[in-house]
């Protein structure tokens, strides 16, 4: 694990993709699995370098090269977790999509999405800052965001071209069926390239009282400042934004505001505050908006706030509100 170890992160309902299919598909496999099966909210992040020995194994087990196409057609909302909840409430494509690069962190933590657009194109593109997981873990990953966005619309759309960092397999045909289009391999970049006129594609079920719910959190934030002014500006909006990316730290939110780390910490002193303190308050408010929608799990809304597990959020919430998640959210439904 040691020069892999900062590869990244994906989440346990991610993981259990691979869990759900091999049950379904290959039963008598399953059974021989020597890996576990992660528990949402007990074992909320995957190490990369464990996935890709899941997926190692896996293939020994099937020699079957389709193996990573396979396992991203069998991905559910519940797979993706709150990223699946989330994006199942935009209006649109392009809502999705813009929450996929928001909320991408909290089940898929490798290298960054960047988004770009040219001409009647919209390009979501992968690097290898963070290193090279490899044919099988990218495999999945881009088959499960194709695979995930026909759940999303009422009829199939495909990309007009996929291209991968990784060498060409041994089946590149099984690729170009599976996402329709050509597939390239050994490029720059791993790329998806979509249509811009799929963006204002409809969603087949979109709730809009969770996506407002989610839209406002800034906005309700910034309200608890007195006269909407605050002593560092955009102070509110950078760290409720980290929380929501899954990167929810002093550097990170210095990042976004454009100032030192020292530069923020000395602010923070001088107003008599601490960057843990703003940001217990911040994810204890956004946690109060979760469980009065009661949609989430405790484990979902955990994972949302970018909590190591449910315990931490769990001890977090009770330590500022004196009473549990649990507790809170049934005397608001009363």
């Amino acid at each position: 694990m040691n020069q892999h170890s900062n590869l990244g992160h994906i989440s346990a309902s991610y993981v259990n993709l691979l869990f759900d299919w091999l049950v379904s598909a290959h039963p008598e496999v399953a059974t021989r699995m020597p890996f576990a099966r992660p528990v949402a909210g007990e074992l909320n992040r995957i190490e990369i370098p464990q996935w890709q020995a899941m997926l190692d194994w896996t293939y020994q087990a099937l020699e079957d090269a389709a193996m990573p196409l396979k396992i991203a057609a069998h991905v559910r909302p519940a797979n993706m977790g709150l990223l699946g909840y989330v994006a199942s409430c935009c209006t649109n494509l392009g809502e999705a999509f813009a929450r996929l690069q928001q909320f991408e962190n909290l089940v898929y933590s490798v290298n960054a999405l960047n988004v770009a657009f040219q001409g009647d194109e919209i390009i979501l593109r992968w690097g290898a800052e963070r290193g090279r997981p490899g044919h099988w873990v990218d495999s999945v990953a881009i088959g499960v965001l194709v695979a995930f966005t026909q759940h999303l619309i009422a009829t199939p759309v495909y990309p007009r071209r996929v291209q991968f960092i990784n060498p060409m397999p041994e089946n590149p045909s099984d690729f170009d069926v599976f996402f329709q289009c050509k597939v390239g391999f050994a490029g720059d970049y791993t790329e998806v390239v979509w249509p811009v006129s799929l963006l204002e594609m409809p969603l087949k079920s979109p709730d809009h009282v969770m996506r407002s719910m989610l839209d406002q959190q800034a906005q309700l934030l910034l309200k608890q400042v007195k006269n909407g002014e605050e002593s560092i500006p955009g102070f509110q909006r950078a760290l409720q934004e980290s929380v929501g990316a899954g990167l929810p730290s002093l550097n990170e939110v210095a990042r976004r505001l454009c100032v030192s780390t020292r530069t923020l910490q000395r602010r923070l002193q001088e107003q008599g505050s601490s960057f843990r303190d703003e940001l217990e308050q911040v994810r204890v408010e956004m946690a109060k908006n979760c469980l009065q929608a009661g949609d989430l799990s405790l484990a979902d809304i955990a994972n949302f706030l970018a909590y190591n597990d449910q315990s931490a959020f769990t001890h977090a919430f009770k330590r500022v509100t004196g009473v549990s998640p649990a507790k809170y959210q049934r005397t608001k439904r009363q």
